[in-house]
């Protein structure tokens, strides 16, 4: 699943997507969601946090296993420089790409079920 939260054409264009004015709405697919396997989604964030000039791929431990590959890791993002800059997130238990949100604001909504 890919969820969208850029709302303004500065942060689209930061993003590499495509502005439409008339629907206030960007067209971004940064990452090809036709990812195959755990190792996929940890070089789709590589590329994006080349693209989005990160400081690289940080995670986020939470309370609950999610697999024998990211074990207790439940989210993994681009490196903004600031917890609630807007970044590209994969949430790997519930298997979601964020983009145009902050990991802060991820954790911040729910907080048990992350080690805060």
């Amino acid at each position: 699943m890919f969820r969208n939260y850029i709302s303004d054409a500065k942060t689209c264009r930061e993003f590499g997507g495509r502005w439409k004015s008339k629907q206030k709405k960007c067209d971004i697919y940064p990452i090809k969601l036709g990812i195959q396997n755990s190792r996929d989604i940890d070089a789709a964030l590589e590329n994006a946090n080349k693209r989005i000039k990160g400081f690289g791929v940080e995670s986020v431990r939470g309370r609950l296993w999610v697999s024998h590959y990211f074990q207790d890791i439940n989210l993994l993002y681009v490196n903004k420089g600031d917890t609630y800059a807007p970044t590209i997130v994969y949430d790997t238990l519930k298997d979601i790409w964020y983009v145009g949100t902050s990991w802060g604001d991820i954790v911040g909504s729910d907080m048990k079920r992350f080690e805060v």
